[in-house]
């Protein structure tokens, strides 16, 4: 907002209408600046450009506004969307297919960024805001993709952007607005950037634009219900992609294989009953080819040999395309806001306490909830779905993975080696499976596998209580404590290597890694039901 102030006339991109919102918002409360929205810009920007004191908030409108020279020095852009519709979103997201959008992507960031820079001659300044699309211009494999020119600009906005205070932005921004001879000298570190620069060819683009036809074609022959054409145009899809020998599309080559499976399914529904084999063999193919994306491993498991380990490759896939939405969440830049999150989740389910016995009812609750509020970061860092309930008698942290696994928990973190576990305590935990069952009917199947987990430092139980064990796993605390800290140790480890976006390639290693660490769902479940809470002693 001060460097708002500083220029008499801004534009800010965003990529829909509730951030435009928020902007706006922020913009009114802040300043004194007219608001200008974009259908008012279409129509004519010289309203705009006559007013001294005005913002401009586009959302999402990456091209064809142009405001040129003293028109607009500024340009605030806040995130970028990879996907403008759910098509595309879909094919990034639950494929890690993002390499086909590569071209349009990176088209949109540099249309983005070129609203107020119409001419060789022309500059402004240009503000970046959020975690997405700060992840995609700090990433160097990305950058090599863009013109030079671009890439050295990008650079020296890094290099100032380092060990900087809010001021020194101010100070940097009013050299640049000037444009004399303090700025022409930083300007001579961008050409010495550019001049030792040079632009890579995205892969795989010439075999992505030469299954086009194809592709078009099976959609022609879907339509008319030419199921083996369509299956055959497939073929030649598949084919020609996996010419590229680029891991990079090996989801959007699975997609393919699934797409043939499919044909080959209406066909066999539509009589040609030699095609349910090959429907069988397309859809296997997928899931081979790309076990890491969950759906196809559930196809799988439904139509073709619905067996366990498929359905724990099913789960694993799912928490793991969850934690690569939270790497992104937490940003891959800098790891600030990540090593924070990391503190947090530590630092809760760790209270630096040694005398419980004196503390008061009230610090005791506000202990107990800061337990539960580290567990229920722990189970979202790791790609669960993972939430919490404020309301009495209710579950504590629940993680859910995909539609058919939640481990639901009772966490008793205010307890100790020489507390007995009563009646309330375990009924409490045993009735949290009903609960769930009926408030997280939405997102969970109703053959869901429900695990009622007791986090606790007892070692025993009432008598009386034990009727009400039921099914109820037990999870010592400090053993609970020691599984955290190495999952933590884990992400961490994984965060190095993330490009900071869906890739199946990663996803493969951190499926193995969860695997080998023992913080898979499959080795979870293994955990928590060889120790039943009905097995502690009693008094």
């Amino acid at each position: 907002m001060k460097m708002i102030r500083e220029t008499p006339r801004s534009l800010v991109l965003v990529p829909d209408n509730n951030q435009a919102n928020y902007i706006k918002e922020a913009i009114k409360e802040q300043t004194e600046y007219q608001i200008f929205e974009t259908q008012q810009i279409e129509t004519s920007k010289q309203y705009f450009i006559s007013e001294d004191k005005a913002v401009a908030v586009v959302a999402n409108r990456y091209d064809g506004i142009d405001l040129v020279g003293n028109e607009c020095r500024l340009l605030i852009v806040k995130d970028l969307q990879r996907a403008t519709n759910i098509q595309e979103k879909f094919l990034v997201t639950r494929l890690g297919a993002g390499v086909i959008f590569n071209d349009r992507i990176i088209t949109r960031m540099v249309q983005a960024v070129g609203r107020c820079t119409r001419s060789a001659t022309d500059y402004a300044a240009v503000v970046i805001l959020g975690e997405e699309l700060e992840n995609l211009l700090l990433n160097s494999d990305k950058q090599q993709f863009l013109h030079p020119e671009l890439q050295g600009e990008i650079k020296f906005g890094i290099e100032q952007s380092k060990r900087v205070e809010e001021n020194d932005f101010l100070d940097r921004l009013k050299i640049f607005l000037e444009h004399g001879q303090e700025w022409n000298e930083a300007d001579e570190d961008i050409v010495y950037y550019r001049e030792s620069l040079q632009q890579a060819k995205l892969p795989a683009m010439e075999n992505l634009k030469e299954s086009v036809s194809d592709e078009i074609k099976y959609q022609y022959c879907i339509w008319y219900r030419n199921f083996e054409e369509a299956m055959a145009k497939c073929e030649s899809v598949f084919s020609r992609l996996n010419q590229a020998n680029d891991k990079d599309v090996r989801g959007y080559i699975a997609f393919w294989y699934y797409l043939a499976g499919s044909a080959a399914w209406m066909g066999a529904k539509d009589g040609i009953t030699s095609m349910e084999s090959k429907a069988r063999h397309y859809f296997k193919r997928a899931a081979n080819v790309a076990p890491e994306v969950t759906w196809f491993s559930r196809l799988s498991q439904k139509l073709l040999e619905n067996d366990v380990s498929s359905q724990d490759d099913t789960r694993l896939s799912k928490i793991i395309e969850g934690l690569e939405q939270r790497l992104i969440k937490l940003g891959i830049g800098n790891s600030t806001k990540f090593e924070k999150e990391l503190k947090t989740i530590l630092d809760n389910l760790n209270p630096p306490i040694t005398d419980r016995q004196n503390l008061t009812d009230e610090e005791r609750n506000k202990l107990s909830k800061k337990f539960e509020d580290g567990h229920e970061r722990l189970g979202k860092l790791l790609g669960y779905d993972s939430g919490n309930s404020t309301t009495h008698s209710t579950p504590d942290p629940w993680w859910i993975a995909g539609d058919d696994l939640c481990i639901v928990f009772e966490d008793h973190s205010e307890g100790n080696t020489e507390t007995t576990l009563g009646s309330v305590k375990v009924r409490e935990a045993a009735s949290h499976p009903k609960w769930i069952r009926e408030n997280k009917d939405t997102s969970l199947s109703q053959s869901a596998d429900i695990i009622p987990v007791l986090i606790t430092r007892c070692t025993k139980i009432e008598p009386d209580a034990k009727p009400y064990t039921e099914d109820v796993c037990y999870w010592n605390l400090e053993d609970f404590k020691k599984w955290a800290t190495n999952a933590i140790s884990t992400v961490r480890e994984l965060r190095r290597s993330f490009p900071g976006e869906e890739n199946l390639e990663w996803r493969k290693r951190a499926i193995q890694a969860y695997q080998d660490a023992g913080i898979d769902p499959s080795s979870l479940l293994a955990k928590l039901r060889q120790s039943k809470l009905r097995d502690l002693t009693s008094d």
